[in-house]
């Protein structure tokens, strides 16, 4: 068997038809997310790297939707810590972040087209034109006299251009690249921006909702501060498998072949995604039996 075909689902149906609490839900969902990440781990891999997993030299286009891989590695690594060590608010800022980085990537690999990457690229240069702009109005100001740090982030800014091939002059303030919303809508369906990505953004950004629910407790006609973490649940993992694994099965049909494994990953995807099936509908019945005996 191939290192891939030795990737199996821990626990048996009988397995999860006895746990009996979410914990045991959560531990089977981290299982298989460290499962997905190992697939991600391999897809980069055969893409990018040489036999010895040794990065290869690559293009600029190459890069852009590899980089976005290695991200996305990172943060399911940062959002599998913060699960085991049961910081739930952590991981639905993370939760955002990853939901973002895939929808970018399976946006340009499902586009594939050369300017789609390239807006990818421009409009993130956008914030780096307007402080570029900022600093040479504030050393007119001073008539000439530049500080050290200025000095430090002009050379910083001129770099990433240089290395992104634009010159600074060609980034205006507006972009091509498409909103988030639009992005989502296109490759995830229209439910996904509000349902999913939108509602993860009260973490982000911190507000009501995020304050209500995360870090204060109701108490009578008062609050008092929640300064305890709280336990994530086993619908936050799944949410991310789910994303790992479609971003597994796109990038397989865009940018592998069957030389490089592209039709045994993907029959792996598709096993694990039948066991988080399982694992869905079991928690979801178990939610249901605890709810008709508080009746």
């Amino acid at each position: 068997m191939t290192e891939i075909e030795l990737i199996v689902p821990k626990y048996s149906r009988t397995d999860i038809e006895n746990f009996n609490n979410d914990d045991c839900f959560v531990e089977a969902n981290v299982e298989l997310l460290k499962q997905s990440v190992e697939l991600l781990f391999r897809i980069v891999g055969k893409k990018y790297c040489d036999g010895n997993g040794i990065p290869n030299k690559i293009n600029k286009d190459e890069a852009v939707i590899g980089g976005n891989l290695t991200r996305l590695i990172k943060l399911n690594t940062s959002f599998l810590q913060n699960i085991c060590e049961r910081k739930l608010e952590i991981c639905y800022i993370l939760d955002r972040c990853i939901a973002e980085t895939v929808i970018n990537t399976k946006y340009m690999l499902v586009e594939a087209d050369e300017r789609v990457k390239r807006n990818f690229i421009k409009h993130s240069l956008i914030t780096e034109r307007e402080l570029w702009e900022t600093i040479l109005s504030n050393i007119k100001e001073r008539g000439g006299d530049i500080l050290p740090i200025e000095e430090r982030m002009k050379i910083s800014i001129q770099n990433s251009f240089d290395k992104s091939d634009f010159e600074i002059d060609e980034v205006s303030r507006s972009s091509k690249w498409k909103s988030i919303k639009s992005r989502a809508d296109l490759v995830a369906g229209e439910m996904f921006y509000g349902v999913f990505y939108g509602i993860s953004s009260h973490s982000v950004h911190g507000n009501w909702q995020d304050i209500l629910f995360n870090h204060l407790n109701k108490i009578d006609d008062g609050f008092e501060l929640n300064l305890s973490w709280n336990s994530p649940k086993p619908q936050i993992v799944e949410a991310v498998i789910t994303l790992d694994l479609d971003i597994i099965m796109t990038f397989c049909d865009k940018e592998l072949n069957e030389q490089n494994g592209a039709t045994v990953i993907k029959d792996k995807c598709l096993e694990l995604i039948d066991y988080l099936k399982l694992l869905r509908d079991s928690h979801e019945y178990l939610i249901q039996k605890r709810s008709e005996k508080k009746v």
